[in-house]
């Protein structure tokens, strides 16, 4: 996608027409800018910041103009832009809690972790009365930078009662949180059982258990879930499209309930035009099609033309079909279950099942994906971990509820 530099962009933004007369360029500016309103409220961003830009002919602007467009430029994925209007802002306006609270999220958009890092310890050092309103997004960007980069640990308890038991009974198989995963490392005891054994086979993860008689046996874990957030500037680096031979399957049809054919003919056609010359550049355009054509809704359609015609699906639907658009645009991809926990390091009342996805990229390797979210590629957070369960409180699920399942 062809950018414009950032010198033509400052030069452009900074050049205010003196051909006007002022209650002119006034009234010019205000209906720039209430424009620019309009389509932040219908999430157009790349038509939020063309009305600020169109707005900056008419005067210098106000810091929340161009920590508008700083704003605006990184939500509609111009990264580049969005860092260099951040700086000028700054520089035209002063180190303040809303300015650098900015420029913190668009170093981190463009995965400058130690920048983001640094310009928040910047903020600690300002005075209290420059931070103003700003203090809850500056926690807010905190939140995020840790969440993006940093690794959280929660603890998890279950007290499981399979209805099975004794010496001479077989044992349950039941799935558990991936302790191989590269994203996060589940460490457990299970106590008060006859035997417990763990088992791996390919992604998946087991214990093979038996009960006492009558009693329920309980599972003590923590699991830490580690960042892995990539950023814009390394997603631009992976300029190549190409498919490792081994992952040739990734590419085919699969089972969730019902068979996912990249073949079929919504699909084709969708991965088919948002196909581009790399892998990350595919992945996001179908990100932005499922964002653009998808919300979150139940829904009785099951079969992969229906979900997509029908523009609906909870996170279920949408990651399955996520992952059949990336593979009918030639990116290997695999559905990826688990949970999403609370930000407070606690399991009761968390989101419960959840389903995302995960896209292999030439150079960068498996990724994951959150196809809710069209900025997920650049900055996945770490509230996701790999397990599959019906109710949040609930235990691990025996995989035969679940056959041909690919995580």
């Amino acid at each position: 996608m062809r950018r414009r530099t950032v010198s033509l962009l400052l030069s452009a933004l900074a050049a205010a027409s003196l051909t006007v007369c002022a209650q002119t360029a006034d009234e010019a500016y205000e209906q720039a800018m209430a424009r620019c309103e309009e389509a932040k409220q219908q999430g157009d961003y790349p038509a939020m910041a063309e009305a600020i830009r169109q707005a900056l002919k008419h005067g210098s602007g106000s810091e929340y103009a161009w920590r508008s467009l700083a704003w605006a430029l990184m939500h509609a994925g111009e990264w580049e832009d969005s860092l260099a209007v951040a700086r000028e802002n700054v520089a035209r306006n002063g180190a303040s809690g809303w300015s650098m609270e900015q420029l913190a999220e668009s170093q981190m958009a463009a995965g400058d972790w130690a920048a983001a890092r640094a310009t928040l310890a910047q903020i600690d050092a300002l005075p209290a009365d420059t931070l103003g309103s700003a203090a809850g997004a500056i926690e807010g960007t905190r939140r995020r930078l840790l969440d993006l980069t940093g690794q959280r640990r929660y603890s998890l308890h279950w007290s499981v009662d399979l209805g099975q038991g004794g010496p001479d009974q077989p044992p349950a198989r039941l799935l558990m949180p991936r302790w191989g995963d590269s994203r996060q490392t589940f460490e457990f005891t299970v106590t008060n059982a006859v035997s417990c054994e763990r088992v791996s086979e390919g992604p998946r993860d087991f214990i093979d258990v038996v009960q006492k008689p009558g009693e329920p046996f309980e599972i003590d874990a923590t699991v830490t879930i580690r960042g892995s957030a990539l950023g814009h500037a390394a997603l631009d680096r992976a300029t190549t499209f190409s498919v490792p031979p081994e992952l040739a399957g990734c590419l085919t049809p699969f089972r969730h309930g019902e068979t996912f054919d990249p073949a079929s003919p919504l699909c084709a056609r969708v991965g088919g035009f948002s196909r581009s010359l790399t892998m990350a550049r595919t992945v996001q355009n179908l990100l932005d099609w499922m964002h653009r054509n998808m919300k979150y809704a139940d829904t009785q359609n099951r079969t992969l033309d229906d979900i997509l015609a029908g523009g609906q699906g909870v996170c279920h639907h949408q990651c399955s079909a996520f992952t059949a658009l990336c593979r009918a645009a030639g990116v290997p991809a695999r559905v990826a279950h688990g949970v999403v926990l609370d930000g407070e390091g606690e399991f009761a009342d968390n989101a419960g099942s959840h389903g995302w996805a995960s896209v292999h990229l030439d150079g960068l390797g498996w990724v994951p994906v959150e196809p809710l979210d069209r900025t997920s590629l650049a900055l996945f957070g770490r509230s996701n971990y790999r397990l599959r369960q019906r109710d949040p409180r609930g235990p691990p699920l025996r995989p035969s509820l679940h056959p041909g399942l690919p995580l």
